[in-house]
C-alpha cells in the first residue's frame, strides 16, 4: 500500500501510544509514525508507569520528526518540573503546532508561559489544565490565538490579566472553567474580537474546611474562599454567546454587548457566602440587565428565586427583553417563583418559544395568569422531564386554552418505562382539551439523553 493510505490508517488510531507500537511491524513501518501530524500522550493510560521512560517517550515523539504539528496533547499531571514541560513546549513550537492541549501542574511553582509559546505564529488553540496552580500572564498576548481554555487555573495580577486578553487580537473563544479568581478584585475581559465567552465554576465547592481526603484531581474541587472575584467587567462588541455557571461575582459591568445573541445563566446557591440572598438577587438583576438584548436565554431555578428576593426589583430589573425569542427556564411552581417567571414573560413581547423544566409542583392557579402574555406571539411550548404529572397537564391545559398563536406543544419524557406506559394515554387526554389555536400540533417524545438547547450558535 502507498504511504498516504498507511498514514491514514495510523491517523485513525485513537492514541499516539498505539501509533508508535506499529513501528515493530516491519522495517517500512519503523518510522512511519513520525509522519503523523498529531501527538496525544496521556500518563494515565500507561499500564506500567515509569517516570523516566515516559519522559523519554514524550521527548522522542516530539523531537524525532520536524513535520508540522496540527495537534499536541499532553497529560502528565504533577510528575515533571516546569523546565521539562518548557522543553516539550519549545519542541512543539518548533514544529509549528496549531492546537496545544496541556494538563500538568508542577508543585510549588508559579507557572509562566514560555516566551516562544506566546510569540508562536502558528498557534490557534490553547488549553491549559493546571491542577489549581497559579498562572502568571504577561502583558503581551498571543498574536494568532483564536481559542483559549483555562481549566482549574489560579489567575493573579488583574492588570496583567486584563492586558493579556486585550492583546490577543484574533481571540474568538475564551473558556474559564473552574478557575480560581480570588486574587483578583476585578476580572476584566475586554476584547474586540471575542465571540464566545464561558465562565463556569460549577465543579468548585466553596467550603470553610477542606476535607481530609482533599484531592485536586477529583471532579469536585474544594476551595476555601468567599465567592469569586468582586467584580466582572466585560467589554466585547462582537460577543454572541455568553455562559455563566456556578458561583457569581458580586458586581457586573457589561459594555458594548449589543451583539449578544445567546446567554446561559445558571448561578448556584451561595448561602455559605457572607452576602444576603436579597443582595444576591440585586446582583443577578444587574447581570440580567447587562444581557437584556439576547435572542435566546437559559436560566435556572436559583436565578428565578434570586430575582424574586431582590431588594430593588423595580430599579434593577430589565424594563424589556425586546429581542428574546427563545427561553428555557427551570423553576418550581409556587407563589414566589411564578411571580418572577411572569415578570420575565411580560418583559418579552416577541417570545415565541418557551421550554419549561418544572422541578417541583406546588400549583396555585392564580399565579399562572398567562392569557395576556401568551396571546398573539407564543408559538412553541415544551415541557421537559415530563412524566405525565397531573399538575403539568393542568398547566398545559391552561396554555392550550389561552395561547391563540400556539403552533407546537411538545412533551419530552425522560423515563422510558413511563413513556411506554403513559404517553399514548396522555396524548388522548390532551386531544380532549379546548384549544385557542386551531392549528396547534402536539408531540410526545422520549429524551433519555441530556437536553441540548433549541438554539444554535451561528
Amino acid at each position: 500500500m502507498p504511504d498516504p493510505i498507511l498514514q491514514s490508517i495510523l491517523q485513525s488510531l485513537p492514541t499516539t501510544e498505539e501509533v508508535v507500537r506499529t513501528s515493530v511491524l516491519s522495517t517500512r513501518w519503523r518510522y512511519l509514525w513520525t509522519s503523523i501530524p498529531s501527538i496525544d500522550l496521556d500518563i494515565s493510560r500507561a499500564t506500567s508507569f515509569d517516570k523516566k521512560i515516559f519522559k523519554k517517550f514524550v521527548t522522542r515523539a516530539l523531537e524525532t520528526s520536524t513535520l508540522d504539528l496540527d495537534t499536541f496533547r499532553l497529560k502528565c499531571a504533577d510528575y515533571y518540573s516546569m523546565s521539562t514541560v518548557r522543553r516539550w513546549i519549545r519542541a512543539a513550537v518548533s514544529r509549528k503546532v496549531k492546537v496545544l492541549d496541556l494538563d500538568f501542574g508542577p508543585w510549588d511553582e508559579v507557572i509562566e508561559l514560555p516566551k516562544c509559546l506566546i510569540t508562536c505564529d502558528s498557534l490557534e488553540s490553547l488549553r491549559l489544565f493546571l491542577l489549581g496552580h497559579m498562572l502568571s500572564l504577561s502583558n503581551v498576548g498571543f498574536s494568532t490565538l483564536k481559542v483559549l481554555e483555562l481549566n482549574l487555573v489560579e489567575l493573579i495580577d488583574e492588570d496583567s490579566v486584563k492586558a493579556f486578553f486585550e492583546n490577543c487580537p484574533l481571540l474568538e473563544e475564551l473558556n474559564l472553567f473552574d478557575c480560581l479568581l480570588n486574587k483578583l478584585e476585578t476580572l476584566c475581559i475586554s476584547s474586540e474580537s471575542l465571540r464566545i465567552l464561558r465562565i463556569d465554576n460549577r465543579n468548585l465547592d466553596y467550603t470553610e474546611n477542606t476535607p481530609d481526603d482533599y484531592d485536586l484531581k477529583r471532579n469536585m474541587i474544594y476551595y476555601n474562599n468567599e465567592g469569586l472575584c468582586n467584580s466582572l467587567e466585560v467589554c466585547c462588541p462582537k460577543l454572541v454567546y455568553f455562559l455563566y455557571g456556578g458561583h457569581i461575582a458580586y458586581n457586573f459591568d457589561f459594555e458594548n454587548m449589543d451583539s449578544l445573541k445567546v446567554a446561559v445563566i445558571h448561578p448556584e446557591d451561595m448561602s455559605q457566602v457572607d452576602l444576603s440572598f436579597e443582595s444576591m438577587g440585586d446582583t443577578i438583576c444587574e447581570l440580567f440587565v447587562g444581557i437584556s438584548n439576547v435572542e435566546a436565554l437559559s436560566i435556572n431555578l436559583y436565578f428565578v428565586q434570586a430575582i424574586d428576593a431582590a431588594y430593588d426589583q423595580e430599579g434593577r430589573f430589565p424594563t424589556s427583553l425586546p429581542n428574546l425569542k427563545t427561553l428555557e427556564i427551570s423553576t418550581t411552581i409556587d407563589d414566589y417563583t411564578m411571580q418572577a417567571v411572569m415578570r420575565i414573560l411580560r418583559c418579552s413581547p416577541n417570545l415565541d418559544s418557551l421550554s419549561l423544566i418544572i422541578l417541583k409542583e406546588i400549583f396555585w392557579p392564580q399565579c399562572w395568569e398567562l392569557d395576556v402574555v401568551l396571546t398573539n406571539h407564543l408559538e412553541m411550548v415544551e415541557f421537559r422531564d415530563f412524566n405525565g404529572e397531573e399538575r403539568k397537564l393542568a398547566m398545559a391545559r391552561f396554555i392550550l386554552e389561552h395561547a391563540n398563536a400556539l403552533k407546537v406543544m411538545v412533551f419530552s419524557w425522560r423515563d422510558k418505562v413511563k413513556y411506554d406506559e403513559k404517553s399514548m394515554e396522555t396524548m388522548n387526554l390532551l386531544s380532549t382539551f379546548n384549544k385557542a389555536s386551531s392549528t396547534v400540533k402536539m408531540f410526545t417524545l422520549l429524551k433519555e439523553r441530556p437536553f441540548k438547547p433549541p438554539y444554535k450558535l451561528k
